[in-house]
């Protein structure tokens, strides 16, 4: 794991799946050369962006031409000059409402993006916006600010003017590649396959309608634009499975309300599922899941010792009302505060130790 500074109150870490976590306050450096993970470009799959980081630097993610997504949260008001040129796998990437000004060549050389829209707060864009992006199928942005000319340079895109009062019924209709609600600011959309019913009120996303919350490590999830908002989830009543990743990269989450009904929790269904010693591998050293009831504790296959669990029950306490037992699969060893939560739960739980 590397890390750093990017801004005068901006830190960068890089983990070891290649995911790009920027956090802080403020603007980022514009960087005439290089940006400080440079060297290790190639590596980079996943750019997220903490809340709070009001700019995307000049060539911030100049050739990292391995990055296939990148979240920007709701706080950043400018992306710099090349700050994605050259992200030849970047196939998707939302820019958030909060954007004023996109400048010069920006999205240059991204040649697998197939889709984007600017929002209606953009008020400036640049030269070569998307020159050279091949696979640029449609770009979608407000009417009436003199955008096409710019929007056109260097690629065969089809260019798709909305007006800024736009639905939320004819917004989702234009964007049905991408799934129902897909950016949109309406707290609650119907997922049209699934029937996912889900709302987010400030800080809280409230998610039910569905018997079984499905993986979303390989899809955009329908509430993406506010990922990195999220400190509270609730599970409605009537939810039976979480399955594994469902709510993966919610970094900033807190707080977990998950009803009697749900009995099977998938491996890292939280991002706050991550258990055992901070100080070795970040407490990533375990992982916890509940299958029927019994709460499972899994050692992490990255760990190079038998892992130590060490930091009782904190983030399992959201389902405990739900655990009837616990396995300790092989590489996992209990410390004192795993015990004392046994002592503090009073009732004998079904034990399995492999």
């Amino acid at each position: 794991m590397t890390r750093g500074t990017c801004g005068k109150n901006l830190t960068w870490t890089l983990d070891e799946n290649g995911t790009l976590l920027i956090s802080g306050t403020g603007n980022m450096e514009n960087f005439t050369t290089e940006p400080p993970w440079a060297d290790s470009c190639y590596f980079i799959k996943k750019v997220v962006v903490y809340y709070g980081v009001t700019s995307i630097g000049d060539n911030a993610f100049y050739r990292c031409e391995n990055l296939k997504s990148a979240i920007i949260p709701g706080s950043v008001i400018l992306i710099g000059e090349r700050a994605f040129r050259r992200c030849r796998n970047l196939t998707k990437i939302k820019i958030p409402d909060s954007v004023k000004k996109i400048k010069d060549e920006a999205f240059s050389v991204c040649y697998k993006l197939e889709w984007i829209k600017i929002p209606a707060s953009v008020d400036k864009i640049g030269e070569n916006v998307f020159s050279d992006c091949h696979y640029l199928k449609e770009i979608n942005y407000p009417e009436g600010r003199g955008f096409e000319e710019v929007l056109s340079q260097g690629n065969n895109a089809k260019l798709l003017p909305y007006t800024v009062k736009m639905t939320s019924q004819s917004m989702s209709s234009s964007t049905s590649s991408f799934g129902a609600g897909y950016g949109l600011e309406a707290v609650k959309v119907a997922h049209a396959a699934e029937k996912l019913r889900w709302k987010f009120d400030g800080k809280t996303l409230t998610v039910g309608g569905v018997r079984v919350i499905k993986d979303f490590s390989r899809e955009e999830p329908p509430w993406l634009d506010k990922i990195l908002d999220i400190q509270k989830i609730i599970v409605e009543e009537g939810v039976e499975k979480i399955s594994a990743n469902a709510f993966i990269d919610c970094k900033r989450l807190e707080l977990l309300t998950i009803p009697a009904s749900v009995k099977t929790i998938g491996d890292m269904a939280f991002t706050a599922c991550f258990c055992g010693n901070r100080f070795e591998n970040g407490g990533r050293n375990v992982f916890w899941c509940v299958e029927d009831g019994v709460l499972v504790f899994k050692k992490n296959p990255a760990a190079k010792v038998d892992a130590d669990f060490s930091t009782g029950s904190v983030s399992w306490l959201p389902v405990e009302k739900n655990i009837t037992g616990f396995k300790l699969e092989p590489g996992i060893v209990p410390k004192e505060k795993f015990f004392e939560w046994m002592t503090k739960r009073g009732d004998a739980l079904q034990a399995s130790f492999e």
